[in-house]
Parts: C-alpha cells; sequence; structure tokens
C-alpha cells in the first residue's frame, strides 16, 4: 500500500463563506493543504452547483500555489502530493450520494446549520467520524437528538469551535492553568462584527447570539474549564438581547432585520467538586461592541488582548507582555489560521488516528446552546436569572417542534 493510501480521507460538506474564511488562514480551506501528508481532501459537495464548481477552482488554486512553494523547498513529495489531491478531486452535487460512492474516514460539516441534524446523521449512518460546524443546531432540542446520535454511534465528533484552537486564546489558557493570576474568578469576552456574515443566515433564525454569541460562550468555557458547569445565565442591562439597528442596508438595498443583532449577558459557571464559580461575561453583536476588551481576572492579576499581544497585569498594578512562542512543522509552516480553523482540522485527524476524546463533543456544543438559548428566556423574563434547567424544562414543553421553539424564544426573547 503506497502512502496516499494509507492517509485519513475526509470529505466536506458546504462550501459557502465558512468554508473560504475571511484571509489569514481562516476558514476551513486554508487547513487542508496544511494537512496533506495525513489527509486527503477526497471530495466535497453542494447543492448549489455554481457553488460545487467555484469551490473546486479554489481548491486547485490553492494547491497549486502551495506545490510550487513546497518544491521551490525542496519538499518535492508534498509538492507531488498537493498537485495529486487536486487532480483527483471528486464533486458531488448531494450528499447521499458522495458517502455512498467515497469510504471517507470523517465528513467536515460546513452548511447552514438547519440542516446539521440531518447531516450529522447521514455521516453516522456511513459509518464516518465527524467535524461538525457551530452551531451545532437552530435550538437546544435539535441539538440533543445530535448528542444522541452520536452516544449511540460510538463514532468520534467534534464540535467544531474553532477559537478554542487559535491563538492566543490557547495561550491564556495555558497562564490560567499555570496560575499566572491566581485563583480565576471572571472572564470578559465581547465578540463583535459590523454586520452578519451572511445574511441568509437570518432567515433559519440565526441572529448574533447564535452567531457571534456561540463562539463566546464555548471559548468562556474553554478557559475557565470544562470541568466547570453551566449553572445560570442572565441578560444584562441596559440592551439584554436587542436589534439595535432593525433596517439596513444590503447589496444597496434597505433590510428589515427579523432577529437579534446584540446580546450582552452573563453566565455563572461552578466546579461540582470544590463549589468554587467564575463568571463570564459576554457580548455577541452584529452592531459594534460595547465593552471593547478581553480580560481575564483572578484574584493575583488579570490578563489581557491589547494591541495582539497578551499583557499580563498582577495586584501591584506591574504589568509586562508575554509572547509564547509556537514552534513550526519539518515541512509545512502552519498557516496564520488567526482563527485556529486549521489547527481544528489537523486535531480532528489526530483523534480519527488515535480514536482518542474530542476536546469539544456533542454534549459541548449542545449545552453551549443550551446557554445561549437560555440568555432569549432570561431576556422574556425581563432579564431575570434563569437556571440551565429551567431553561430545558421550558424547552422541552414543545415536544419534538424546534420551530415552535425558536419561534417563540426570537418573539419574546429579543427587544425590538
Amino acid at each position: 500500500m503506497n502512502a496516499v493510501d494509507k492517509r485519513i480521507k475526509f470529505g466536506i460538506v458546504g462550501t459557502g463563506g465558512i468554508f473560504y474564511g475571511w484571509g489569514d488562514g481562516s476558514g476551513h480551506l486554508p487547513g487542508c493543504p496544511w494537512v496533506v501528508e495525513e489527509a486527503r481532501l477526497t471530495a466535497i459537495c453542494d447543492l448549489n452547483k455554481s457553488s460545487l464548481k467555484k469551490a473546486a477552482a479554489a481548491i486547485k488554486k490553492l494547491y497549486m500555489e502551495k506545490a510550487e512553494t513546497h518544491r521551490a523547498n525542496g519538499c518535492e513529495d508534498v509538492a507531488d502530493l498537493l498537485i495529486a489531491d487536486s487532480e483527483t478531486l471528486k464533486l458531488y452535487a448531494g450528499m447521499d450520494e458522495m458517502l455512498k460512492a467515497e469510504k471517507l474516514d470523517f465528513v467536515d460539516i460546513i452548511t447552514p446549520c438547519e440542516h446539521h441534524s440531518s447531516a450529522v446523521k447521514k455521516s453516522l449512518d456511513a459509518s464516518c467520524n465527524v467535524l461538525c460546524e457551530k452551531p451545532l443546531a437552530r435550538t437546544w432540542l435539535e441539538s440533543e437528538e445530535i448528542a444522541r446520535n452520536v452516544e449511540k454511534s460510538g463514532k468520534v465528533f467534534l464540535y467544531g469551535e474553532n477559537l478554542i484552537y487559535a491563538d492566543p486564546y490557547r495561550d491564556i489558557k495555558k497562564l490560567v492553568q499555570k496560575g499566572e493570576i491566581g485563583e480565576l474568578e471572571a472572564v470578559w469576552i465581547p465578540f463583535s462584527i459590523s454586520e452578519p456574515g451572511n445574511y441568509s443566515y437570518t432567515n433559519g433564525g440565526v441572529g448574533a447570539l447564535l452567531d457571534n454569541g456561540i463562539h463566546a460562550i464555548t471559548l468562556a468555557w474553554f478557559i475557565v474549564g470544562f470541568d466547570y458547569v453551566p449553572k445560570r445565565v442572565k441578560s444584562l442591562a441596559p440592551d439584554g438581547v436587542a436589534t439595535r439597528i432593525k433596517n439596513r442596508v444590503v447589496n444597496g438595498v434597505m433590510r428589515e432585520l427579523n432577529v437579534e443583532d446584540y446580546a450582552n449577558f452573563v453566565i455563572e459557571f461552578e466546579h461540582p467538586e470544590t463549589g468554587h464559580w467564575v463568571n463570564t461575561y459576554l457580548e455577541a453583536s452584529w452592531s459594534f461592541d460595547d465593552t471593547g476588551v478581553f480580560k481575564v481576572i483572578g484574584n493575583k492579576g488579570e490578563i489581557r488582548i491589547k494591541e495582539g499581544r497578551i499583557t499580563i497585569e498582577d495586584q501591584f498594578g506591574n504589568s509586562h507582555v508575554r509572547n509564547i512562542f509556537h514552534p513550526g512543522f519539518l515541512n509545512m509552516e502552519p498557516p496564520p489560521g488567526y482563527g485556529g480553523h486549521p489547527q481544528q482540522l489537523k486535531a480532528m485527524i489526530s483523534l480519527v488516528k488515535e480514536k482518542a476524546a474530542p476536546l469539544c463533543n456533542a454534549k459541548t456544543g449542545s449545552e453551549s446552546l443550551a446557554i445561549a438559548q437560555a440568555v432569549y428566556l432570561s431576556e422574556a423574563k425581563g432579564k431575570k436569572a434563569v437556571t440551565l434547567d429551567e431553561f430545558k424544562e421550558y424547552a422541552k414543553k414543545f415536544g419534538k417542534n424546534p420551530e415552535a421553539l425558536l419561534h417563540e424564544l426570537l418573539k419574546n426573547g429579543v427587544r425590538k
């Protein structure tokens, strides 16, 4: 068996915006040539034939550029793999056809979240391991169904919160673990962009809370520690969960936004053994942020991201910058990957090879979604604190009707 045959084989489902990313190594595509010695991108599929052809052209262009660079650096083997993979890539208009025709080790699901449940089940039924983009679904009810299917399958499932693989957040996590700022007390994370990355998501009920806020939730949990349990959430005054810019110009046309473009909330995490709790103050916005600072506070100091660097200030007001070195790889330097997508892809490959437990699994994704949707319920109750158990009991009243749950949350839990 040759080297190509021994590599992990994977396919990508969906070729929208997050497939390409927004430059500097973000998105799923930039990571594919980086892992070519370990894994082969075998196939891609998308219902939109135009998007599928565009994605195939983008893959070929990137692979050829990387092959030329590696050949110039004397890495002939890597260059040959890149060229071969670009020439043998298969295109499919449907996921069913791809799963039937290709024997894949895992699939990378990056469709809109309303299709995640179906795509995950099809993949698991085809005995494929799964990497699935955030949010896990549109509602906690759907995400719990995904988690149940994953548990029954016994397959590797990585919930795609890319930021936990990105610098400088991994470094901040290490500094917290090291005790650099003493015992952790609070985390502030603003996650803001000026407008939605894709307005079509809003038609499915995805607002800033499920788009940006879900990033902040899982990232905060990662920094606090996944051994902590989310207990309560509270929408925060003055804006809480709101549509602050209701009418927006999209492609030169004024359009009305039907979901929230802003959410400001707090989550209380508690350690089940020690009883120690940490509050995380999060902001998710499509209408610019208000807090504007990422900081992690302990009882002996705080860590901030300032001018792209990690700055630590102790309890006496003394500050210093920590630059943590990240070694490259023998043949391939990692892409900038500011969003952590390439590193996440590499993690998935390792998980499949080792049959290891993911850092973020389906239950992490489901609980993150429960937190996000509990924020809507808190807003609906006049910004009153809501426990996760309270939200789940509320959600269960909708039975197997996630659309109705989503409708009620958006109707009552967003200030217009």
